[in-house]
């Protein structure tokens, strides 16, 4: 398989899993306002920079934690991963927890534990970069239109 058919398999796989859970988004903030939990939510992006020579093995660990996370964890709201264009190495995950418990939880899992022990010499750094969401209300709606896009397609 060629990296691009490689790289785009791992992409609709992951990926459809991952929108699944991000449609959930705007729900899962709801819920918590509702309860008068407002900002409960964990989110974050990981600013990945990956060393060449692993970025195939790389991309495969983070597709299959990611996807695993969003299909059997209920508080992994989304974990969606990305490359920059221009710098391919460059990779960029959005992550969104449903509470602070469940990312505890989360890097407790033996697929996080797995991906988190497998690919440290995979990784030339890392940043944790915590954010605040501007609009949490209406995030739900730009996945779903992304899924449906998808889903037309075919993808």
């Amino acid at each position: 398989m060629t990296r691009r058919k490689f790289i785009k398999y791992v992409c609709t796989v992951a990926g459809a899993a991952m929108l699944t859970g991000c449609v959930s988004f705007g729900m899962a903030t709801q819920q918590g306002n509702e309860a008068g939990e407002e900002n409960k939510l964990v989110v974050r992006i990981a600013e990945i920079e990956v060393h060449p020579e692993w970025l195939e093995a790389y991309l495969a660990a983070a597709g299959d934690v990611g996807a695993e996370s969003v299909a059997k964890e209920p508080g992994v709201v989304c974990i969606f991963p990305m490359q920059k264009k221009e710098s391919p190495t460059s990779i960029r995950i959005v992550e969104i927890y449903r509470s602070e418990e469940a990312y505890k939880a989360h890097l407790a899992t033996p697929h996080f534990r797995a991906y988190k022990e497998g690919t440290p010499h995979m990784i030339k750094s890392l940043k944790l970069v915590p954010m605040q969401p501007l609009d949490p209300d209406h995030a739900d709606g730009i996945f779903k239109k992304w899924l449906q896009m998808q889903q037309a397609k075919g993808a």
